[in-house]
């Protein structure tokens, strides 16, 4: 019983934590993208929306990867001292929490695409005349940002599946260039 109450604990501080994370990482993507967007060409904006969704669909993949991966593969490498496996250990060991943070990080950044979207509406409505135009190029503009990211997210889910092991190893060694001390 003492368990089931530590544990339904953890989870409540695991969820607030990444509650934390997403309101954290949403201000300042939006900070950064609505100043950048602010006095952007078109094109700049353009630019930073296929940034916000190549992150989403790359933490997407990465997410999908670490829960995919084959834990006992890693012990195998790190008793054979293969660089990165301890990492992709912990990775692979956590991996739901690695998954929740992926989906932050993901969606966060998909939410910031429609928003940067948006931003690239409204410049194109105050220029232009006519009201059928803008809503034209609205929904065009929407339906291209969620065609990218889907289809994106369709291919490397299945990268992800199909190269869990490798992907997760690449992660942990990316992981492990950033988090050495000195």
């Amino acid at each position: 019983m003492k368990k089931e109450k530590n544990n339904k604990n953890s989870i409540i501080i695991w969820s607030v934590k990444i509650l934390l994370l997403a309101i954290f990482l949403s201000l300042s993507f939006s900070l950064i993208s609505e100043f950048a967007l602010s006095k952007a060409h078109i094109v700049v904006a353009l630019i930073i929306i296929l940034i916000f969704i190549s992150i989403s669909v790359l933490f997407d993949m990465l997410g999908l990867a670490v829960a995919s991966a084959n834990i006992e593969d890693f012990a195998a490498m790190a008793s054979r001292k293969v660089k990165g496996s301890k990492q992709a250990l912990i990775l692979t060991k956590n991996a739901d929490k690695v998954g929740s943070i992926c989906d932050v990080i993901g969606d966060v950044c998909g939410i910031l695409s429609g928003a940067a979207g948006a931003s690239i509406v409204t410049k194109i409505v105050l220029t232009a005349g006519g009201e059928f135009l803008p809503i034209l190029i609205a929904s065009l503009i929407s339906a291209l940002i969620a065609g990218f990211t889907i289809f994106g997210k369709s291919v490397f889910k299945g990268f992800a599946i199909k190269h869990a092991n490798s992907v997760t190893l690449k992660f942990a060694k990316f992981i492990n260039f950033f988090s050495r001390k000195g």
